[in-house]
């Protein structure tokens, strides 16, 4: 069993799998992406121990770019 499983996507009835794919997803991205921003670190505590929330705005600020 995952310890850090994404609430957020199981309470919407039959997307764990999609959930935990898409934390593992974000959580490879940010290992992985280059050290060009000094927050890489942060990112990566915020992601594994947060997921839910942590997943999601990884991937609009990191992925995707939005810069709101």
């Amino acid at each position: 069993m995952i310890l850090a499983f994404p609430t957020f996507f199981a309470s919407l009835g039959g997307l764990e799998l999609v959930g935990v794919l898409f934390w593992l997803w974000m959580i490879y991205d940010c290992a992985t992406r280059p050290c060009r921003y000094p927050g890489k670190l942060f990112w990566l505590l915020l992601v594994v121990f947060v997921p839910d929330v942590g997943s999601l705005v990884y991937f609009l600020v990191r992925v995707v770019k939005i810069n709101g």
